[in-house]
């Protein structure tokens, strides 16, 4: 629902006061307010004027204004945003109500609307401007229209944006941008979090990838990369950083069907392969769309054939396999911080983790140029440190990451529970041992065409993605630079076809999956 208003201090005062002359609709709107837990929005440039008005307005009663403001706090779901500096400083000594102008940039900022009375600061709003007395038909017209994207990072933004905020600033204020504290500080957390020895922050999970194969062929070969006989396993039906890193390592990516029930690699085709081949030194298992691969039976193949294993999670950030976190069970394990995965930044960044002394030495090594010392390196390296900047937002949302998964969860169980009586799809499922996040909740379609689907669903102003159109066989990259392929990989291909990704933004409500649910059900 469409909940980005900012409260002009006028009504905020309304409700503390319960003022009713100046404003009648505002024990409507509280009540409107609470019953669908409606943030309010308020600029920080606001707190002090709306704590002396009210000190003005009680200063003869014997009501304590710091009690009010308590209760407000807890009862309602108050969100303070920061107020721009960016303000033009001429119109401190001209004829201008600065409280207004700063509300408006606050507003501006972050796309929302100002509820107020004022009729002056309306007209100054123009179509952002909301009064009182349209409050709840705006937000019933804008539920009823709203456009459901597949996730609203501003809203998810505002959900903790002083922590945010206040992250950004200690950055600022210390210009420490490249490997500050923020970076070792958010490796650590991410260690204790996962239950291993290492965490490496890296420029992006794509890097993450490489990083590891890298290290893994200085540890295990003695040499800068792989050889092109060198064979690493992995599932054709992932993004196409997966097999890329492997090109980019020296070695051949080796395509191996999924199992359809989860999209992730078939590990039954993976003994097969090994019966078959000698030049096999890896596997890299992808924990798709949230739901992870069979970490036993992988596990189990690598001790087995002396293999390492490389686990993707840059989709299942928190994930679990047998109450183990995903990313702490394989030889090391990658991860994206891209902002629309589950732990996002507000742009690239991935980490590596290890149990390995050696490897996560190595890894650190790469990440700078290839050296401890940056003017006589050992190994052929990369620039790909995390940024400061990166490592602090990350840090800001990490304490919600658990919260997060479980929302994602809660909504894809009422996908499953309402859509299970289709006939024409098939929702996803969960492994005895998996502990999904639903990193995307994709239904494969099975007595339907994708792309009619997807436009009369956008035709209701309801976003889908596909994830992926092309297994990796099929892209000219790996045609062109070499792979093996072991059978037909029709599953791949024909999920390749079939998938589709319906919207699963945490902070959505019931209303907006709803909508989803009814307009595939009237299909």
């Amino acid at each position: 629902m469409n909940y980005k208003i900012i409260w002009d201090s006028d009504v905020i005062l309304d409700l503390l006061l319960l003022r009713t002359k100046d404003n009648p609709y505002i024990f409507e709107i509280e009540k409107y307010v609470l019953n669908y837990k409606i943030p309010i929005y308020i600029s920080s440039s606001q707190l002090s004027n709306i704590k002396i008005t009210l000190s003005e307005r009680l200063k003869n009663s014997n009501i304590n204004v710091n009690d009010i403001l308590k209760k407000f706090v807890e009862t309602h779901n108050v969100s303070v945003l920061k107020t721009p500096s960016y303000i033009d400083i001429d119109k401190w000594y001209s004829d201008f109500d600065i409280e207004d102008e700063l509300i408006r940039l606050t507003g501006e900022t972050f796309d929302l609307y100002v509820l107020t009375r004022d009729e002056k600061f309306l007209e100054a709003l123009k179509d952002k401007g909301i009064h009182p007395k349209d409050f709840i038909s705006f937000i019933s017209n804008s539920t009823e229209n709203q456009k459901i994207n597949m996730l609203d990072l501003t809203q998810e933004t505002l959900y903790i944006y002083h922590k945010i905020e206040k992250n950004i600033d200690k950055v600022i204020k210390e210009s420490n941008f490249i490997l500050g504290h923020e970076v070792k500080q958010l490796e650590e957390k991410t260690t204790k979090y996962l239950g291993v020895k290492h965490c490496i922050g890296c420029s992006s999970g794509t890097d993450a990838l490489v990083l590891s194969l890298r290290a893994l062929a200085i540890k295990l070969k003695g040499k800068e990369y792989f050889d092109k006989t060198d064979e690493i396993i992995t599932t054709p039906f992932t993004f196409t950083a997966t097999g890329d890193a492997i090109l980019r390592a020296g070695a051949t990516p080796v395509f191996i069907d999924i199992d359809l029930d989860t999209y992730t690699i078939d590990t039954e085709k993976i003994k097969e392969f090994l019966k078959t081949s000698k030049n096999v030194v890896g596997i890299i298992p992808v924990h798709l769309y949230g739901h992870p691969a069979n970490m036993d039976e992988i596990m189990q193949i690598a001790k087995e054939y002396n293999l390492f294993v490389i686990e993707d999670v840059a989709q299942a950030f928190g994930g679990m396999w047998d109450n183990k976190k995903l990313g702490s069970i394989g030889t090391t394990a990658c991860f994206s911080f891209f902002p629309s995965k589950n732990l996002g930044g507000f742009g690239d960044g991935g980490m590596v983790s290890t149990n390995d002394d050696d490897l996560a030495e190595i890894i650190r090594m790469l990440i700078k140029h290839g050296g401890k010392d940056k003017y006589n390196v050992d190994h052929i390296g990369y620039n790909a440190r995390l940024d400061t900047l990166q490592a602090a937002i990350i840090l800001a949302k990490f304490d919600i990451i658990d919260d997060f998964n479980e929302k994602r969860r809660k909504i894809a169980k009422l996908y499953t529970e309402s859509l299970k009586e289709i006939k024409w799809l098939k929702t996803p499922i969960e492994k005895e041992k998996a502990y999904h996040v639903f990193h995307q909740y994709t239904i494969l379609l099975t007595g339907k065409n994708r792309e009619e689907v997807q436009e009369r669903l956008k035709q209701q102003g309801i976003s889908t993605m596909v994830y992926y159109p092309y297994p990796l066989h099929k892209m000219k990259v790996f045609i062109n630079n070499g792979m093996k392929v072991y059978g037909s990989l029709q599953n791949s291909e024909y999920a390749a076809k079939n998938v589709l990704s319906l919207p699963i933004e945490p902070l959505y409500d019931e209303k907006v999956i709803y909508k989803v649910i009814w307009k595939l059900s009237e299909m």
